[in-house]
């Protein structure tokens, strides 16, 4: 019993974990979570460039990788986020069949 009340917590725990984390992608993918409005994207170093076209062009490619990064690495969250509920699910139905069954051999 006591493996069903902690893989039944397991569960709810990384369900609950699962959805937060949903959450919190919603909201660094508002605007005013943006690449712009966040202090990575002035960066002083880029901004001492004097050819307006090399600062822009770095601006630019500066964005795309951020962007990119912070696409791959909320996937890998979810991705990790989802393997995790998925296993605790799977945890707590062998222990719920286990408890079933040595119920069944009791009888």
């Amino acid at each position: 019993m006591i493996q069903i009340c902690q893989s039944q917590y397991e569960q709810e725990t990384s369900e609950q974990e699962y959805e937060l984390l949903k959450q919190k992608i919603a909201y660094y993918n508002l605007p005013s979570q943006s690449f712009e409005c966040s202090t990575i994207s002035h960066h002083p170093l880029i901004d001492s460039i004097q050819s307006l076209t090399v600062q822009e062009a770095l601006k630019k490619q500066f964005k795309e990788v951020a962007i990119q990064s912070r696409s791959t690495l909320f996937n890998m969250y979810l991705k990790s986020v989802e393997d995790q509920r998925e296993e605790y699910k799977k945890k707590h139905e062998l222990n719920f069949k286990k408890m079933d069954a040595s119920q069944h051999t009791l009888n």
